[in-house]
């Protein structure tokens, strides 16, 4: 073996060719690999101010200084690379960089195979140098501050998915085998010595050395460094090739950045879209439409403080919030507080709605914006597929949103464009236990945060938002909340999740506070904005009709049914909103069989993707703002219309729902100004369907918060012939039935219900909190499957495949055999024919789910159709999937 003392770290490889047959060099040194990344990470820097804003925030240290220690670090990111076990999982390149091995013992491939190069790095470090003896010729010196290097270590070493703290390491896993100790010292000497030159390379020239602390570690550097790694891994016929041969001297390192700074790192930046040109002279009046000036809170965006900070607006539907919010951002974007924006949303539908709003929008904030769409049926989006076929023909250099083909390869990107519309599943993945969970919080962290109808999630996911919103804060980046019905106390836990210390003079006393209205906080800054000074901008005053109508189980009887009919007849829009499925579909067929000529639509959540993306846009040729209105048409629906669609009726019926739920609903009747509507219909009157006896049965399992529910009911009976008055009901009604005072007298079912809701309510909390707790110590494999389990604590739904089997294999609902499929095609076909169901069905099916989740459940074709073997289930494009018990 070579002198231990001498050894150096060129002779160790970084990188290897996976082909054979592929030209170039057959590996490339690790020094230049490292260097490679370190490029990115540089030039990524320089041409991003609001990165260097939020890496220097707080810090005692220069930009100069800080960029030099945060180089220094992420060009150790690959630290464990410099160990025998990593350099023999290519052996034969072992060998050529070190021939005088050929006859020494090597690991087995075992060892190789097992050896985790990211988490090694971290365990060598701190084993190289807990100790500082005087003797020891690789010691950095008794002075070396161990400890306030350890949180950079843990981030960079991180990078291929794990951040795990320096105490957590298994020091067994990667110590080295006492039959392979030969190798240690020279592993340990080439460490050594790359710590040694990249101080001089980057640490010197900016008057520090490694006997100096450096500042406190970005929550933003984990995944900084690892989205550097990715793109300084990008070997094209330009970018990264290969380099086998070393430098004669250390000098040699400096000329190899700054050529590869120049030349590689300037090109996989700009074809990643990671930097875009924010547009000056931010003002909300250039995303209104021509000749519209701003309305309502669009008036205060110029006077919200320029400074990051968690913002709440409330504000009715249809007020003009999105522009609110995304002039604010702009704002934040063009004085560097953030680099993008991310639009979050509750669902699927909203999502792929705000797509198409942003998508025109986009281009007055940046220049040829990189517009991402996430969720988990993105790609399936035509409008998605547009944007980024503009991003890979070039078309975007025409002032059009576009996505380069590099954001759009992997889900972990979805955050790193200018703009990201998803749903708030890809925010949340940021706090729970998948890896590279860390390059989503960067993605968000870097952003100007928007997340709208923000009252729409339950507990656990409340306090899954709560962690975001505080690593928001700790990263000093911006975040904004949207909603109109946001109740008092949970607007106070989530300004307290962004600043731990609420000001004293936050009102608790939500009615007596005006409406709408904007509340900023940062640290102990609080501020709240009104239209006080705009009386003129106030929203308009709003009076609906609300008709209680009593039934079994709150379920639409055969008369109101034929009284929907007729509303048809007479031209009349209506919608049926129910709370179940079942329901739904029960009521869509008594109505069709009923119907005659009239159009009956169904549209709910237990339709395949290919049948509900039809029955959505049909919906909204019908219903939407410029639908057709020539004649009469029912809509039967349940929670999908209550954010989902932009949809107009002239009479809503609903069963009783939350207070904020059921404002939701009836913001979709007379949602939009029309010129007339049909007789009988002028005048905006609901209808809310309440149970006869006392409590609410299978509706209560939905709605479990048993006194909201019993407080919305005793509400909408006081108000006799009364109308409810917007906007005022949104602080009149909503905080009295939300408050937490129980003084008032309440029936004994309705506090046993709310012991039963308060227990399930604790459940989620501590759930919500030990998914937290997980994330600092397991990374699960970042699938579709996992992620939809821990993000909704895997209560919401499960995935069916319908299939028919044939000879050729099997046969899926749209007709495709899957087995004749292509494995992209088959992704795509699976996901399009996939049936979601509640987990509650999970006992009824006698088959176990495949790898990814998935529910293979055989029939035959019946009636237009397909049904299950077994007579259980049974899918129609009308009705979608149904479950009949076996008698």
């Amino acid at each position: 073996m070579t002198d231990t003392t001498t050894a150096g770290y060129f002779g160790y490889w970084g990188k290897a060719k996976k082909d054979p047959e592929h030209p170039g060099p057959d590996y490339h040194l690790l020094a230049y690999h490292s260097l490679d990344v370190a490029a990115v990470a540089a030039y990524w820097w320089d041409h991003s101010p609001a990165l260097r804003h939020l890496f220097c925030r707080n810090q005692k240290l220069d930009e100069e200084k800080v960029r030099a220690w945060l180089l220094f670090f992420i060009a150790l990111h690959d630290l464990g690379k410099f160990d025998i076990r990593f350099q023999c999982k290519v052996p034969q390149v072992w060998l050529v960089l070190n021939p005088e091995d050929r006859h020494e013992r090597m690991p087995t491939a075992y060892d190789c195979k097992e050896y985790d190069h990211g988490l090694a790095g971290l365990y060598w470090f701190d084993s190289d140098y807990q100790t500082d003896a005087i003797d020891d010729p690789f010691s950095l010196g008794s002075t070396h501050p161990l400890e306030s290097w350890l949180p950079w270590m843990e981030a960079v070493c991180g990078h291929h998915g794990s951040v795990v703290h320096t105490d957590k390491l298994d020091s067994h896993r990667y110590r080295l085998p006492v039959e392979l100790h030969s190798f240690s010292l020279r592993d340990r000497a080439a460490r050594s010595a790359w710590i040694a030159a990249l101080e001089t390379l980057f640490l010197q020239p900016a008057g520090l050395t490694t006997q100096n602390s450096p500042p406190d570690c970005s929550l933003l550097l984990a995944g900084f460094c690892s989205i550097s790694d990715w793109l300084g891994s990008w070997l094209s016929d330009d970018t990264f090739l290969f380099q086998p041969t070393a430098a004669n001297d250390e000098s040699g390192l400096m000329h190899y950045f700054e050529q590869r700074y120049q030349n590689d790192a300037a090109k996989v930046i700009k074809r990643s879209g990671l930097t875009g040109q924010v547009k000056p002279n931010a003002n909300v009046e250039a995303l209104l439409d021509s000749g519209h000036q701003p309305r309502q809170l669009q008036v205060l965006v110029d006077s919200l403080p320029l400074t990051a900070g968690l913002t709440i607006v409330e504000a009715p539907t249809g007020s003009g919030k999105t522009e609110t919010a995304l002039a604010y951002a702009w704002k934040l974007v063009e004085q560097n507080m953030a680099d993008s924006i991310i639009f979050a949303l509750p669902t699927q539908a909203t999502a792929n709605a705000m797509l198409q709003r942003i998508e025109t929008l986009a281009p007055k904030l940046f220049d040829n914006p990189n517009l991402v769409l996430a969720h988990a049926n993105s790609r399936f989006n035509q409008a998605f597929k547009d944007i980024k076929e503009r991003g890979g023909n070039g078309q975007g250099e025409n002032a059009l949103s576009q996505c380069v083909k590099w954001l759009s390869q992997s889900k972990k990107r979805v955050f790193l464009g200018q703009i990201g519309v998803c749903t708030i599943d890809q925010v949340l993945v940021s706090v729970l236990p998948l890896r590279h969970r860390f390059v989503r919080g960067f993605g968000a962290g870097r952003s100007v945060l928007i997340v709208d109808e923000v009252h729409a999630y339950d507990r656990y996911m409340y306090g899954l938002l709560e962690a975001v919103l505080q690593d928001q804060a700790k990263a000093g980046s911006p975040a904004i909340l949207l909603s109109a019905t946001l109740p008092q106390q949970q607007k106070k836990q989530l300004l307290a999740s962004y600043s731990s210390t609420l000001p004293t003079k936050f009102s608790s006393t939500a009615e007596l506070t005006p409406y709408p209205q904007v509340s900023w906080i940062s640290g102990l800054n609080f501020r709240q904005f009104d239209l006080e000074d705009y009386p003129q901008q106030q929203p308009p005053q709003f009076n609906l009709y609300l008709e209680p109508r009593y039934s079994v189980d709150a379920v639409p009887d055969d008369e109101l049914l034929t009284q929907l009919l007729s509303a048809a007849k007479q031209g009349a829009q209506v919608c049926l909103i129910c709370n179940l499925v079942d329901v739904a579909q029960k009521s869509y067929q008594k109505l069709k069989a009923a119907a005659g000529t009239i159009e009956i639509q169904l549209f709910h959540a237990r339709f395949s993707l290919l049948d509900r993306q039809v029955k959505e846009n049909l919906a909204l040729a019908c219903f939407g703002k410029e639908g057709d209105r020539s004649r009469g048409r029912i809509l039967v629906a349940t929670q999908v219309v209550e954010q989902s669609l932009d949809v107009d009726f002239d009479w809503v019926v609903t069963q009783i729902c939350p207070v904020d739920l059921l404002f939701q609903r009836l913001g979709r009747l007379h949602r939009h100004q029309r010129s007339s509507r049909p007789v009988g219909f002028v005048k905006p009157k609901a209808t809310v369907l309440l149970p006869r006896a006392e409590g609410y049965g299978i509706i209560g399992k939905i709605y479990s918060h048993t006194r909201v529910m019993w407080r919305t009911q005793q509400a909408i009976e006081a108000l006799g012939e009364q109308p409810l008055v917007f906007p005022e009901a949104y602080r009149s009604w909503i905080e009295p039935i939300y408050c937490d005072d129980v003084t008032a007298p309440e029936p004994d079912w309705v506090s046993q219900g709310m012991e039963m809701f308060e227990n399930e309510d604790f459940t989620k909390k501590i759930k919500a909190r030990q998914m937290r707790q997980w994330a600092e110590n397991i990374s699960l494999y970042d699938s579709e499957v996992n992620e939809r389990a821990v993000t909704r604590d895997g209560s919401m739904s499960i995935p069916l495949i319908p299939f028919v089997g044939t000879v050729a294999g099997r046969q899926l609902l749209d007709g495709h055999i899957h087995e004749q499929l292509g494995e992209y095609q088959q992704q795509e076909t699976l996901a399009l024919n996939q049936i979601n169901v509640p987990n509650s069905w999970k006992g009824k099916i006698k088959v176990l789910p495949d790898e990814y989740g998935r529910y293979w459940i055989e029939g035959r074709l019946h009636n237009g159709g397909w049904r299950c073997n077994s007579e259980t289930f049974q899918y129609g494009v009308e009705v979608g999937m149904v479950y009949t018990s076996p008698t």
